[in-house]
């Protein structure tokens, strides 16, 4: 019984802490605090502290991705790529995928890599391609090697 009862608090207080964090985070998010915006995102992305809400994440990636942030501009980018909490848009998602790309995000220059290979969202442009997977891979994503590979990027440099 005493067990119970000490699962309950700890269920109780966590669920009230995320509470907690959900109304101090969207209160400085809609102060303009660019770090809040994505985190305000991200809760409503994965449903931490409210009900997963993928059009209120786009809105909050949004407003952090328009004031410069790297990781927002990738969530937004893949938002754009697989029409969650917005319609599919590929020239959307290259738009936001470069914008990240350009700052270092490793996952973003992947993406933007592929999107030139597949001439989605852009024309086709395999020396665009080759430039940002060998990006990519140099910042660290290990799945860029196997494209580089697959698609003899090297002879595009």
């Amino acid at each position: 019984m005493k067990t119970k009862l000490l699962i309950l608090l700890l269920v109780f207080a966590t669920s009230f802490a995320f509470s907690q964090s959900f109304v101090e985070t969207k209160k400085r998010a809609e102060q303009g605090d660019a770090d809040a915006q994505f985190n305000l995102g991200w809760m409503y992305l994965n449903g931490e502290g409210i009900t997963k809400d993928l059009k209120q994440a786009f809105y909050w990636f949004k407003k952090s991705a328009e004031q410069g942030g790297a990781t927002a501009q990738f969530n937004l980018g893949l938002m754009y790529d697989n029409g969650e909490g917005t319609l599919k848009d590929p020239k959307q998602a290259f738009y936001w995928y470069k914008k990240s790309a350009e700052q270092g995000h490793a996952t973003a220059q992947f993406c933007l890599g592929i999107m030139y290979i597949q001439g989605e969202g852009t024309p086709k442009d395999l020396k665009q391609a080759a430039f940002w997977i060998k990006k990519s891979y140099e910042n660290g994503h290990e799945k860029a090697k196997e494209i580089w590979e697959e698609y003899e990027l090297y002879n595009y440099q």
